[in-house]
């Protein structure tokens, strides 16, 4: 991964070692998203639009795994 670049948003479907599929997904915090854009880039103008996307990928990636986790029980 390049310096400039940072995972906002990650979603894993695996198959772990006794044979059980596991669902594991991180999204940034949106308040820790605008923190940091704050701080090292204040002028950049699409911050709000980028933390309203996170907002909505959280809210895809909550259904996601809840949908595959029925699916497995």
């Amino acid at each position: 991964m390049r310096e400039a670049e940072t995972i906002l948003s990650e979603v894993k479907v695996f198959l772990n070692t006794k044979g059980n599929i596991e669902v594991e997904y991180n999204n940034v915090p949106v308040d820790d998203f605008y923190k940091v854009m704050e701080e090292k880039l204040p002028e950049y103008e699409n911050t709000h639009m980028i933390a309203e996307f996170i907002k909505r990928v959280k809210k895809l990636s909550d259904i996601y795994y809840k949908d595959i986790n029925k699916l497995l029980t």
